[in-house]
């Protein structure tokens, strides 16, 4: 009986330590691969604009910084597991061993029926007892390593997920970012357009009116310097016609002059 505990404890050991193992090898590669999957995602990415550029950089950045930190959280846990389930094998081949040496002593103390004999079952009783609650202790440990092992991989998956919305978030913003320069410059060229067309309007109609204003003004301007020049001319024209001639003094009809006897009387 002995022999076949052994056996089965030998059998039984290495399985759940194998099975970490695998999961260990699987949980150590798939945060590289996921790694490399958002670096060629992020290198994919358009960089259209300095700003979009700049804030694709701290996604990326955070991305690649959580990521690593939560590898090794996982491989940590990993460790715990392993190490556990070791000793939790150790622990079933000193059970095993306990057992075996209680039976041995089982069946010497039915054969010789003495004190030594009997202390010896004892022993070999307290020496399993306290083998099984080693065990049982152990498998705790291991039950709390394999919960907190979850516990990280959630939470790296958790931190995936966020640095993968983060990452299409910044892929977004830099598409919006350009889609508004675009925008931007087709609302610049209407608004120019429009503008120009009716300050055009608005300018031809002060041309007019300024044409209007300059023209009255000349045209009296005009008016007057053809007036003036009119003027000046009949005025010159007048002092160059020849006047009537000037005849001799020819007293006229009249009272005769006095004489000096009349002037005498």
């Amino acid at each position: 009986m002995a022999v076949a505990k052994k056996k089965t404890a030998a059998k039984r050991g290495p399985k759940p330590g194998a099975k970490r193992a695998s999961k260990k090898a699987v949980t150590r590669q798939s945060p590289a691969k996921k790694t490399t999957a958002k670096k060629a995602t992020a290198k994919k990415a358009p960089a259209k604009k300095a700003a979009a550029k700049k804030a694709a950089g701290r996604s990326s950045a955070t991305a690649t910084a959580s990521t690593p930190a939560l590898s090794t959280a996982v491989l940590a846990t990993a460790k715990k597991v392993d190490k556990a389930e070791a000793d939790v094998v150790k622990a079933e081949a000193k059970l095993d061993a306990a057992t075996a040496k209680k039976v041995t002593a089982r069946t010497k103390a039915s054969t010789v029926k003495s004190a030594a004999a009997k202390r010896a079952l004892d022993t070999a009783v307290a020496g399993e007892k306290k083998a099984r609650e080693a065990v049982v202790k152990l498998k705790q440990i291991v039950k709390a390593a394999k919960f907190d092992h979850k516990v990280a991989e959630i939470e790296a998956q958790a931190e995936e997920l966020k640095a993968k919305v983060e990452l299409k978030a910044a892929e977004y913003e830099m598409g919006l970012f350009a889609k508004q320069e675009e925008d931007l410059e087709k609302e610049i060229t209407k608004f120019e357009t429009k503008w120009r067309q009716t300050r055009a309007r608005q300018d031809a109609k002060k041309l007019k009116a300024f044409k209007a204003t300059v023209e009255a003004k000349s045209k009296a301007a005009a008016r007057k310097i053809k007036a003036k020049v009119k003027a000046l001319a009949k005025k010159e024209a007048t002092k160059q016609k020849p006047g009537p001639k000037k005849r001799g003094h020819r007293p006229g009809p009249g009272r005769p002059p006095k004489t000096k006897a009349t002037a005498a009387s």
